[in-house]
């Protein structure tokens, strides 16, 4: 039983790692990683919770074990340690949350960047970039020399999908004057064929 006690004390130590990884693939952008990326950044998240929670809680596992008298020495009584395993499960949301807005809202970078450390962004692609750090009105050039403008209201988390849905839409015809979409908006897909997206200046009631 000790043996199943401990695999089951490791297993509740790594579980917040992963969990915590879990949580950034879900709510952040990212660039693509490996199967191998993911299982090495989920077990650095573990080794990170276990180490912060050293101080609180010793080298103890979420788990212990002892055995219910001298004279049944190989029955066992398992007892949780609930607020250990509540303190990484709170450690693994928290940071995942954080983590993710990170990525997103690029917060960490800019002064790694200041610091002439990296030019990089955090997030995926200029895609991403752009359309995190600028929205409002745009005019989007199509294949077939076509011309659409509109208020952003959703794209594509990657840029290989490149679809935009603009709400109060209008098409620009050759001279210049503008066809309303008569209905909520237009979704543009990868089929399109966006070539350039505008970003202008213009009041949200012209």
């Amino acid at each position: 039983m000790p043996d199943k006690a401990e695999a089951l004390g490791i297993f509740l130590i790594l579980l917040p790692g992963f969990a915590s990884a879990y949580v950034v693939q879900l709510l952040a952008v990212r660039r693509r990683q490996s199967e191998l990326d993911k299982v090495v950044e989920a077990l650095f998240f573990s080794l990170a919770f276990y180490l912060v929670t050293l101080p609180f809680f010793g080298s103890t596992l979420p788990i212990s074990w002892r055995a219910i008298d001298a004279a049944h020495p190989n029955i066992y009584q398992v007892t949780i340690q609930w607020t250990h395993l509540a303190t990484l499960a709170g450690l693994a949301l928290l940071f995942g949350l954080a983590y993710a807005a990170n990525i997103n809202k690029d917060w960490l970078l800019p002064l790694l960047r200041w610091l002439k450390v990296t030019d990089r962004s955090s997030r995926s692609t200029i895609w991403n970039d752009a359309f995190q750090d600028l929205d409002g009105f745009v005019q989007v050039g199509l294949s077939g020399d076509r011309k659409v403008i509109g208020w952003v209201k959703d794209y594509s988390d990657e840029e290989d999908t490149s679809a935009l849905f603009l709400e109060d839409a209008a098409w620009i015809d050759k001279d210049g004057r503008q066809q309303p979409v008569h209905g909520p908006g237009i979704l543009l897909t990868k089929e399109s064929g966006i070539q350039y997206v505008m970003f202008l200046d213009a009041d949200e009631g012209d």
